[in-house]
């Protein structure tokens, strides 16, 4: 053949060499011919830069497991949309490593989401798991990712056991726990009185968040005026708010969240409560105030884990990215809390090299990071939990407020550390004596190698 005619051979080892494990449908986004015209017997061509960068390029797989169904739908879409916030803005900068979300609807149960974590692992074959609302579903999520030797990073569940008594080396927990964020808004409500009525929702999020509340009440010489448990479907809160009502509490503490609280702060005004009592809670957010009759609630204060004035060089940034992605829901920190697990996950699995759940758990420990609030945060390796500033949120009126769907200002801010408390109290020692009894092991698994 003449060196003018041209040849359509293509070996496969020389297309496989060009593309790396792109494969064709990675050639073709690259913009790489699949049918390579060149003169016969001329030397290989060299493929383009871009393309030597991509070459064996892999996925990762993250498996998000949320109530996507149930109570607690809109906040868990929420935390969706700040993992895809990071996800996306990894992926465009063309690297040769990529991540894809793989959901699983937890619909609020903790034997639900035991089985789609199970389903994630075994037949979905996600290289790490992250998300959770529900600290029931988060419990038994932890124990799986253990059984499996699957990391494990737990989005919004917020039951201090986790990271405590019921700790398992392959989790670590994103948000504050109950115990952090009793300590920020703990003493906030003091000042507004030391008799406090409790409306605990009956499961580990509730209880867990009394006890919390109970035990800073006690020891600033506070009372408890009375206390009322509620199964997480209750509707109707009547009997509870006039026991409240007729009890000399000045404090009114929800410990609950989402239709719990919201319907139960309608009702609690609709019996006149606010007249006589503050208000004040573990938890509460844009997504849940939004259906609270929050013109009634102005000067409550709530456990509160970030806001657009955290004071960060990058908050301005990270509140535009989530208000952009609030769709039918208004911008808040559930949002922001799926952000923070994305990037960390993304940074972590890197700097490890691999998706191995051993070689991340300790490239997490001690890993810190920038939260988008005025101090810096990191994975304690005693309990697996994010230090971090926490805050006690304060609803305010239209006037004062950011935009419409805006209610919460910063009250006050406690450091990590002190939200937190030291390694020595009992939580975060139990935690200690559990993680490091444990290893993590996954069978018939091949890790992926990010570098």
């Amino acid at each position: 053949m003449k060196d003018d005619e041209l040849s359509s051979d293509v070996s496969r080892s020389e297309f496989l060499r060009r593309t790396g494990a792109l494969g064709i449908a990675g050639a073709s986004v690259l913009g790489f011919p699949l049918i390579e015209y060149r003169v016969a017997d001329a030397k290989p061509l060299l493929p383009p830069k871009d393309v030597i960068a991509a070459g064996g390029g892999v996925t990762v797989k993250i498996g998000h497991i949320d109530g996507f169904s149930g109570v607690y739908a809109a906040a868990s879409e929420s935390q969706q949309t700040g993992l895809e916030a990071a996800i996306e803005a990894h992926n465009k900068k063309n690297s040769r490593v990529q991540f894809e979300i793989v959901r699983g609807d937890d619909t609020n149960a903790p034997a639900v989401g035991s089985n789609e974590a199970k389903r994630l692992i075994s037949q979905a074959k996600v290289d790490v798991l992250t998300g959770c609302l529900s600290s029931a579903v988060g419990l038994a999520v932890s124990s799986i990712a253990q059984e499996n030797g699957v990391f494990f990073l737990a989005v919004g569940t917020h039951d201090t056991n986790i990271t405590g008594p019921k700790a398992n080396r392959a989790c670590f927990r994103q948000t504050c726990s109950n115990a952090m964020l009793a300590n920020a808004v703990g003493p906030a409500l003091l000042k507004k009185g030391k008799r406090w009525y409790f409306l605990v929702a009956d499961y580990a999020f509730g209880t867990d968040a009394y006890a919390r509340f109970k035990k800073i009440l006690l020891a600033n010489g506070g009372t408890e005026a009375g206390v009322d448990k509620h199964a997480l479907t209750e509707t109707d809160y009547s009997s509870y708010l006039t026991r409240a009502r007729n009890t000399n509490a000045d404090v009114l503490i929800f410990a609950n969240y989402g239709p719990n609280t919201q319907n139960a702060a309608k009702q609690a005004v609709g019996l006149g409560l606010n007249k006589k009592m503050t208000f004040g809670g573990i938890l509460c957010g844009n997504e849940v105030a939004v259906g609270m009759p929050v013109d009634y609630l102005v000067g409550s204060l709530w456990g509160y884990v970030w806001g657009p004035e955290a004071g960060g060089a990058r908050t301005a940034a990270i509140y535009a990215e989530l208000k952009k992605r609030a769709k039918g829901f208004p911008p808040n920190w559930r949002q922001y809390l799926g952000l923070m697990a994305g990037e960390n996950l993304i940074n972590r699995i890197q700097a490890a090299g691999t998706t191995d759940g051993e070689a991340l758990v300790k490239a997490f420990e001690g890993h810190k990071y920038d939260a988008g609030k005025s101090a810096g945060a990191y994975f304690r390796k005693c309990d697996h939990q994010a230090i971090q500033q926490t805050y006690a949120g304060e609803i305010v009126a239209k006037n004062k407020r950011r935009s419409a769907d805006e209610y919460f200002t910063i009250h006050s801010t406690v450091g990590g550390e002190y939200a937190a408390e030291s390694c020595a109290n009992p939580d975060s020692a139990a935690a200690e004596k559990i993680i490091t009894s444990q290893k993590l092991v996954r069978a018939d698994y091949t890790p992926v190698k990010t570098k």
